[in-house]
């Protein structure tokens, strides 16, 4: 749905390569464990909850996808950050 949405070759390049991105970081957090207490999880878990529901607007809308590719790339970046916390 995402990738029918792109307009340009750019845009399609660009989530492409969010989504290997994402791929990616789901592969290294796989027998992580994060610690709920540490501050910087925290903030990035808020962050990300944010992130998502920019994301999730921006997809109801679909009218600008350079937003929802935006929206995406923030939680990606984050999801990363978050990460590497483990």
């Amino acid at each position: 749905m995402l990738r029918a949405a792109c307009k340009t070759d750019q845009d399609r390049a660009n989530l492409a390569a969010k989504y290997t991105d994402a791929q990616k970081n789901y592969q290294t957090t796989l027998n992580k464990t994060l610690e709920d207490d540490d501050v910087q999880v925290a903030a990035l878990s808020k962050a990300l909850k944010a992130a998502n529901s920019v994301v999730d607007q921006a997809t109801k809308e679909m009218g600008d996808m350079s937003k929802v590719l935006d929206g995406i790339t923030t939680a990606i970046d984050l999801g990363s950050k978050l990460i590497a916390c483990a």
